[in-house]
């Protein structure tokens, strides 16, 4: 068995950015997981170049898992490093990653990051295969050979404090369900409500299709996928009425209910933050919501887990 330490493995910082002089104690790694990284940070369009930098220097933790693998620097990957290396920004820098270790996400995604030989030594000397930590991560951009996210692994945390799972009142709105299949999802919406009336893509690159379902109450139903990366299945369903409509969205709640029949309707207690232009209720650890205008409802809004 090996010992277990709930330290840190603390690396000096070469990723500082452009006249940036923190110490690797002052940076911060806010903690998400890798599916919810994927979703707000989407591959970019590459065109002419291969290689397209973020020079935000994004950085985040995650728990992985050890997959008991490492090795020198695929020859696609050393090939991204000459590059970077090339550059003002990293010239002197890359080298330190001269290993790749393999790590599974929270989906259970295998991936090969780059890291320095003596951050994965530690690693190996200290867990076992398959157990979980805490990794530190630096992203630069896209792409290696696959169209895979350059990501340095920086550092290290044996302690393992996981996000918790958010969960929803409920995880389907008129016959439409929450992961379900996309474009089974686009069928039904059409069988029942014809074209949609606009599709689009949001800043997250979600593809959005909006179907009429009243015109005299300008009632819509917007559903979304996951984003380029998800994009097979239906994360989020949102319906919204602008002119009124009585309508029931859910068993025992219709459009015009008060905060109260809201609460009885999922059983559960509300907070409320207050907009200009509507009031938001929700509760704690979920991404589903209602919108309020002077008190009535017009917007229910229910997805998928934005983490898991």
């Amino acid at each position: 068995m090996k010992k277990y330490l709930s330290t840190y493995c603390i690396l000096l910082l070469l990723l500082a950015g452009p006249g940036q002089t923190e110490t690797e104690e002052e940076v911060s790694y806010p903690l998400t997981t890798f599916k919810n990284f994927r979703q707000n940070v989407p591959l970019p369009e590459l065109g002419e170049s291969d290689i397209k930098m973020d020079m935000r220097l994004l950085r985040f933790s995650a728990v992985v898992r050890y997959r008991n693998s490492s090795r020198p620097l695929t020859e696609s990957k050393q090939q991204t490093m000459n590059l970077l290396e090339a550059t003002n920004v990293f010239h002197g820098k890359t080298s330190f990653f001269d290993h790749e270790i393999l790590i599974q996400d929270e989906l259970g995604r295998e991936l090969w990051i780059p890291a320095n030989e003596g951050l994965i030594n530690r690693i190996d000397e200290t867990i076992e295969s398959d157990q979980e930590f805490t990794a530190g991560f630096t992203y630069l951009g896209c792409c290696y050979g696959a169209k895979d996210r350059i990501l340095f692994m920086n550092r290290i945390d044996f302690e393992v404090q996981k996000i918790p799972r958010h969960t929803c009142y409920t995880d389907e709105l008129l016959g439409f369900k929450i992961r379900s299949r996309f474009e089974d999802s686009l069928d039904l919406a059409r069988d029942q409500f014809g074209e949609p009336v606009k599709t689009l893509k949001n800043e997250k690159a979600q593809r959005v299709f909006i179907f009429l379902l009243d015109a005299k109450t300008e009632t819509a139903i917007y559903l979304r996928d996951g984003g380029p990366e998800f994009s097979e299945y239906l994360s989020s369903i949102q319906i919204s009425t602008y002119q009124g409509s009585t309508m029931e969205v859910m068993p025992g709640l219709s459009f015009g209910s008060g905060e109260k029949e809201i609460e009885s309707a999922i059983g559960r207690d509300l907070r409320i933050h207050r907009n200009k232009n509507a009031d938001l209720l929700y509760y704690q650890l979920s991404p589903c919501t209602f919108e309020m205008r002077e008190g009535k409802l017009f917007s229910i809004y229910v997805a998928e887990d934005p983490y898991y």
